[in-house]
């Protein structure tokens, strides 16, 4: 019985599939040239790489960007922090200049985000970083998410190393 429930269930998946059928290996990576877009012709890309920073407090943190998008970025308090247990937010401006990269369209743009900044003192003297920050200039819209730990072992002196992803639409 269960033999012919089986063979059934072949059958009809094998004409199910009638002319569907595929004929050769498929790959699903896009062609080069749309690598790192999004959505079609969206006008979005998806971009990574890494913010390293550092500053001594309480001057903002300046450092370069690497990755899809590089440059240099400056982040600087925009209100008070908040401590809640061991996590920590605030509100922080990023800007951004774009000098290179793959993202043609942001080349020579200055990019500001919003960041409500959540670091988590986990292991002090290192603060971890999870946090996510939105376009507010520079590009029509843009969401990425920021990971990584900020030092503080030689405070007043402090450095961040901070990954990035997400998608912008210059």
């Amino acid at each position: 019985m269960l033999r012919s429930i089986r063979s059934l269930g072949l059958l009809a998946l094998a004409l199910g599939c009638g002319d569907e059928m595929p004929t050769a290996y498929q790959t699903s990576a896009p062609p080069p040239d749309r690598l790192f877009s999004v959505a079609g012709n969206s006008g979005c890309y998806t971009i990574s790489g890494a913010l390293d920073q550092a500053a001594m407090l309480p001057a903002p943190l300046a450092g370069t960007i690497t990755g899809d998008v590089t440059g240099t970025v400056l982040t600087r308090s925009a209100g008070p922090a908040e401590a809640h247990g061991a996590a920590v937010l605030r509100p922080v401006s990023q800007t951004w200049n774009v000098t290179g990269g793959i993202v043609t369209p942001l080349i020579g743009k200055t990019l500001i985000f919003d960041n409500e900044f959540v670091g988590v003192f986990a292991q002090p003297p290192l603060v971890q970083v999870n946090t996510r920050v939105r376009i507010a200039e520079g590009a029509k819209m843009g969401n990425l998410t920021l990971h990584g730990i900020t030092d503080l072992t030689a405070a007043p002196a402090v450095t961040s190393h901070l990954e990035y992803h997400g998608v912008i639409c210059p």
